[in-house]
């Protein structure tokens, strides 16, 4: 073989495994994307117990989350500047009209003050107050709006903590499949 027709082809080699490690690399990467969008939103893999907490509502009750141990508990993270928790919000309150009856308890934890908090759910569902944000650090919350759903048995069994409203319909689904077991 002549020496030009070896570095040519040498070239070749080299241009093909650049394009292998391109692709390769770019496999990777969606890889990495999809995790993150799953971890980001959805079903938690493996049920853990939810973590307990007690807060004041804004009827001046004390509440205990294990209160509501044998129902099933949706569990929002809301706060009045967030316009995406008015929205979800009013979703829950459909929800809690519809499915109530079946075992489903929706609590919103407000981090508001109590008179901002106290019209939230139009008394359709208890808001507790949490200015400090006790129950959030607890449920890892950083963006708003935030929901959890809690089995019968108090274990955590959906979260969606990524800021971005839950469809109604995917909700209802969640809730239902817990209501059912």
């Amino acid at each position: 073989m002549a020496p030009q027709d070896r570095s040519t082809e040498m070239l070749h080699a080299r241009a093909r495994g650049r394009r292998l490690a391109l692709a390769v690399a770019t496999l990777c990467g969606a890889m990495l994307l999809v995790h993150a969008a799953r971890e980001a939103r959805g079903s938690e893999p493996v049920p853990t117990a939810a973590p307990d907490f007690a807060l004041k509502s804004t009827g001046g009750q004390n509440l205990r989350l294990s209160e509501y141990r044998s129902e099933v508990v949706a569990l929002a993270f809301v706060a009045s500047w967030c316009g995406s928790c008015r929205d979800s919000l009013a979703d829950l309150r459909q929800l809690q009209e519809t499915l109530g009856p079946q075992g489903l308890s929706v609590i919103a934890v407000s981090f508001d003050e109590p008179s901002v908090a106290t019209a939230m759910a139009a008394g359709a569902f208890p808001v507790l107050l949490d200015p400090d944000g006790e129950a959030g650090r607890l449920y890892d919350v950083g963006r708003l709006p935030a929901l959890v759903l809690v089995d019968r048995a108090g274990m955590l069994r959906a979260s969606h903590r990524d800021g971005k409203p839950v469809a109604e319909a995917e909700l209802a689904r969640e809730i239902r499949g817990l209501l059912a077991e």
